[in-house]
This record gives C-alpha cells, sequence and structure tokens, in this order.
C-alpha cells in the first residue's frame, strides 16, 4: 500500500514544502513540489534517481528548467510571444504559465495527491480566462500516473493546450536509444512536416548548443534505454495526447521526452486547440514507468 509523507526542504533561503508518495514493496518513490510549478521534482526506484533536477534554477524565480513542468494554457512558444482572444493581443511565455505559479493543495489521500490552480487577475492579464486545473498524483509500483483535469469556469468558450515537459537523467546522449513510432520527425515546428524515419534518432548538430525532435501523430507509449546509466523510461499517454517533443542541452546530464497534445502556436490556429464551453470540463491522463534495463 502507498505511504504519503510530507517533507521541508530549504534551498537559498526558500523552503519548500513536499508530497512525497512511496510503494515500500516496488521500492519507488515521487515526490511533488506543489509551491515549485505544481511539479513532479523526483521519481526513485530503490534510491535512484530517475528525474533531473537543475540548481539553482530549483529555487530561482525563472522558469523550471528541470523536473516535470506542466505546460498550460500551450505548448512551445506562439507566433510573436502572444494570443490572439476576439482581435485582441495578450503576451505569452514559452509553455504557458501553469509551471511559473504556486499550486494549493486540494486533497491527499488513497486516489494520491490532488492539486489545484485556479484564475488570478494576473493569470487574466495573460489569459483573460476563468479556469480551474486540478491535477492529480499517484504511484502504482515503478508508474507514476498523472491527470489533469481542465474546468472552464467562465461564460465564454475557452481555447487552450496543454502537455508535460519531463527531464529524465541521462548519461550521455549517445548512450539514449529510443522506441517511438510517430507519423512526422522534424527540427521545426513550421511549414510541412516530414515523415518520420523507420528508427528516432536524437543527435546534436556540431556548434549547436541543444537538439530537438519534434514529433506529431505518435503512437503512446513512447520509450527510451540508457546504456550508461542502465535507465529504462516509458511515456505512456490516452489519447488526447497526439504529439511529443524529445530535447536535450549541450552539457547537461537529461533527455526529455515530452508528450504533448498542442503545438507551438496551435492556441491561434483554428480547428488545432481545445475548446471548451462553459462550465464543460476535460480530463487527460498520462503515466511514466522506470525500469532498470
Amino acid at each position: 500500500m502507498n505511504q504519503i509523507t510530507t517533507r521541508y526542504i530549504t534551498e537559498n533561503g526558500a523552503c519548500y514544502e513536499q508530497y512525497v508518495i512511496t510503494d515500500p514493496e516496488a521500492k519507488t518513490a515521487l515526490t511533488i513540489t506543489p509551491e515549485r510549478g505544481g511539479m513532479i521534482t523526483s521519481f526513485t526506484l530503490d534510491g535512484e534517481e530517475f528525474v533531473w533536477t537543475r540548481r539553482p534554477n530549483f529555487s530561482e524565480c525563472n522558469r523550471p528548467r528541470f523536473g516535470v513542468p506542466v505546460l498550460f494554457p500551450s505548448c512551445g512558444n506562439p507566433d510573436n510571444g502572444v494570443h490572439i482572444f476576439d482581435g485582441k493581443a495578450y503576451p505569452m511565455e514559452t509553455h504557458g504559465f501553469a509551471d511559473l505559479c504556486a499550486w494549493e493543495v486540494d486533497s491527499v489521500g488513497p486516489d494520491g495527491v490532488t492539486l489545484a490552480l485556479e484564475s488570478t487577475p494576473l493569470t487574466k492579464f495573460l489569459y483573460p480566462f476563468d479556469f480551474t486545473l486540478l491535477l492529480n498524483y499517484n504511484l502504482e509500483g515503478n508508474k507514476a500516473l498523472v491527470s489533469l483535469t481542465v474546468i472552464n469556469e467562465g461564460n465564454t468558450d475557452m481555447p487552450f493546450s496543454f502537455g508535460y515537459h519531463p527531464y529524465f537523467t541521462a548519461s550521455k546522449l549517445e548512450n539514449v536509444e529510443f522506441d517511438i513510432k510517430c507519423a512526422t520527425c522534424s527540427e521545426n515546428a513550421k511549414g510541412e512536416q516530414p515523415a518520420a524515419p523507420e528508427k528516432i534518432t536524437l543527435t546534436r548538430k556540431e556548434g549547436a548548443d541543444n537538439t530537438i525532435r519534434l514529433l506529431t501523430g505518435v503512437q503512446f507509449p513512447m520509450t527510451f534505454t540508457d546504456k550508461g546509466n542502465g535507465h529504462k523510461v516509458t511515456v505512456d499517454a490516452d489519447e488526447t495526447f497526439e504529439n511529443g517533443v524529445l530535447w536535450q542541452q549541450d552539457a547537461e546530464s537529461f533527455v526529455c521526452m515530452e508528450p504533448w497534445n498542442g503545438w507551438a502556436n496551435s492556441v491561434n490556429e483554428e480547428g488545432k486547440h481545445e475548446v471548451l464551453e462553459p462550465d464543460e470540463t476535460m480530463t487527460s491522463e498520462w503515466s511514466i514507468t522506470i525500469e532498470k534495463a
């Protein structure tokens, strides 16, 4: 049976409350930090860490580039850094703002830990809609379960996209092998997307500081195996997710394997994003499974 405990950590003068879900039999532990974007900040198997943390970024106020950030109300970077609603431009950071917000703890119990994020005057300056997000985390053996419920609390239709940006520990990029089936694979979200090769790879171009693969028509699950550290990670997702991203930055010991519902600028493009009517809700589910290969 799972156990849920709380603990407090202090970094650079800041104190964070964390919720830790453990499965003693599976020897796994899943850590959630509500104040840091409501996200997973650790997932261990037999004490070995599978989720990568960048420091001092953990305790900084800027965008979290570690853990498992939540992307809402958009994925990627909209054109010119703005969303257009009713003819008015609203500034929007890359990947939205949910990962920059402190989430509230809604409930803790047998169903795991549920966090909540509600619209505020500040979020409405960026995204002029009334919403509630409910983010649930639970653990089944070596599988972390994540569900997000989006509720339109306003009186107008609400457009959005969502996704996640998990950072997984990796030895070296050349040690990582992917098992992914998808329709297209490219390095640029704009223009016609080329058909995916039979084998998806992530290799760095000479002189580049990062490398990326943008995937559409993903047939989940996506898996990678790292022959250097022996990690095997599987990301599975329900039908609300169609896209994926692979990303790695130079000189960093991580690889990102990301499930996305949306696409860069999709909130601005008709028919390429979700729309909830007033009082309507939508729930999506995905999971991370960790193993030693």
